[in-house]
């Protein structure tokens, strides 16, 4: 402990360091130049050739594809749960794959990764990096072929039996589901990498706390607290980055000798972090594993690594955006409708409106409420009944009431304002007058809320993307925020880091984003020389 203790004293810390520092750096040194850490000041309690952080699909790609390129690396594949995976582990990992045997067994032999980049761009409004954009769409199938190799298994029952399934912004039907989705890639990888890579050892609860680098920029190794016990008794889970609530563990300093990785995943559980950026996400749920904060991120930033897209995210409902329709959102507070639930389809504006709305009544729930024949109309009948049976996540149940009162009393609404409401929305509809431009033509016969039984659930956006994160090249290496050159000896992939999709990703591209650049990290960490 002495020792760590007098090491840490002498710490220049890496990159921006403190608040102060990071206000005055720019002006003390000259471009490019980077506050460094003294390799011989710190008693290094364990060296490595390779750290990973993160243990979901980017993070356990990364470390396999080190190991089987470069032999007889120790290799340490980390994660700060307790429980390995990360968010890839709850995800659904749909992945759209271009000239898979199944898409050409289908008949499918005029798609192309040029088609995959154009889908892409047509959701990203330009905000994305092109030759990252370019660089997964162009390594779809190199994935696939990994992943099948390395003991992962496509349900062939998607797609009618053809193994292809076709969703919603994809020109094309070349999207596969792995078996147990993000839990069987996950699994799988585990277990190939117990029985055939044992350089790789995996540790839990190991939380990154600082990257270190020298004085000519580069990642030398990383502090570190051993043993760290997350705590999900808060509401934020990102109070947990903080070392004066959360102070469990003992701190170690790795030592690096060729690449650290970082897999940390996004930030979305992060509650104030991500609040600060977008103030109406404070509100919003998220269905990423609890451990998804910003702390990973700020170490990064800390370090000197170059943070875009911060404000950008992904919102997801638990029922089809294109099922809101046939209902409508109220405030429970004064019972009214506050956006057309169409609103073109916009998942980001209705996800915002809804979130807006929130914030004006302290944080309550917005309901949307159907009767019989909305419900009726339904287009993803699947979802709807998961949803009805209390199977569809994160606030994504549905209730049945008998009567409009029924309901109105379990949300605590006032019944006689909510008719009045109603009635009124039926009267409009049926002149094809609504006040918020719903157009009556949309909802064939669900044209009024009036056919009991009634269904009601709270609508909530499900914040599951972050864009934000470190700015990498298509290496996989992240920029110096003051040089804007890459920073040698570290890597970034997956949802930590940022660039590849902007605007919004497209659905079925998340998979992609992990996995392509968690291979290309994985090789190119493993090329890197050890500093000496």
């Amino acid at each position: 402990m002495d020792n760590h203790q007098h090491s840490r004293r002498r710490f220049l810390r890496a990159g921006l360091g403190t608040a102060a520092a990071a206000a005055t750096l720019p002006m003390i040194l000259a471009p490019g130049a980077v506050a460094g850490t003294l390799p011989n000041d710190i008693h290094w309690d364990e060296e490595m050739d390779i750290l990973v952080m993160g243990t979901g699909m980017a993070g356990s790609i990364a470390a396999i594809k080190a190991a089987e390129t470069s032999a007889g690396m120790k290799i340490v594949l980390a994660d700060k749960m307790s429980r390995l995976g990360g968010s890839s582990l709850i995800s659904g990992l749909n992945m759209a794959v271009v000239g898979s045997p199944w898409q050409k067994e289908a008949g499918i032999v005029d798609d192309s990764w040029e088609l995959l980049l154009a889908d892409i761009e047509k959701e990203n409004r330009g905000y994305n990096h092109q030759d990252l954009t370019r660089t997964i769409a162009q390594n779809t199938l190199e994935l696939f072929n990994f992943l099948s190799t390395h003991g992962v298994a496509f349900d062939k029952s998607m797609g009618d039996g053809s193994g292809v399934k076709n969703l919603g912004g994809h020109s094309r039907p070349r999207v596969v589901w792995p078996v147990h989705g993000g839990t069987g890639i996950v699994k799988s990888l585990q277990k190939y990498i117990g029985e055939n890579l044992p350089n790789i050892e995996i540790r839990k609860q190991v939380l990154l706390e600082e990257i270190l680098r020298d004085a000519d920029g580069r990642c030398i190794g990383a502090r570190v607290r051993e043993h760290y016990i997350f705590n999900r008794e808060v509401k934020d889970f990102g109070v947990n980055d903080n070392p004066q609530f959360n102070s469990t563990g003992e701190t170690r300093f790795y030592k690096i000798k060729r690449s650290l990785i970082m897999a940390t995943g996004g930030y979305n559980q992060d509650r104030k972090f991500r609040g600060d950026e977008v103030g109406v996400l404070y509100n919003s749920v998220s269905t990423a594993n609890p451990g998804a904060t910003a702390g990973a991120l700020k170490a990064m930033i800390k370090a000197g690594f170059k943070p875009i897209h911060m404000t950008l995210f992904r919102f997801a409902f638990p029922i089809p955006t294109e099922d809101i329709l046939w209902g409508v959102l109220v405030n429970p507070k004064n019972c009214q409708r506050f956006i057309n639930e169409h609103n073109n389809n916009d998942r980001q504006g209705l996800g915002l409106a809804i979130l807006s709305e929130r914030r004006k009544i302290g944080g309550e729930q917005i309901i949307l409420i159907y009767d019989q024949t909305g419900i009726e109309h339904y287009h993803d009948k699947q979802r709807l009944n998961l949803s009805l049976e209390g199977k569809n996540g994160t606030e994504g149940t549905m209730w049945k009431f008998d009567t409009l009162e029924a309901l109105a009393t379990n949300f605590n609404m006032d019944i006689k304002v909510l008719e009045q409401n109603l009635a009124q929305y039926n009267r409009d509809m049926e002149t094809d007058q609504d006040k918020f431009g719903k157009a009556r033509a949309l909802l064939k016969g669900a044209t009024a809320i009036n056919k009991p039984p009634f269904y009601a659930m709270w609508l909530n956006p499900r914040y599951n993307y972050s864009q934000g994160g470190a700015m990498i090249t298509p290496e996989a290496r992240p920029l110096d925020v003051l040089s804007e050159q890459p920073i040698p000896g570290v890597f970034v992939c997956g949802e930590a880091s940022a660039g590849s999709y902007g605007y919004i990703r497209l659905t079925a591209c998340g998979s992609l984003d992990c996995g392509v650049f968690g291979l290309i990290a994985g090789k190119n960490a493993a090329l890197e020389k050890p500093w000496a």
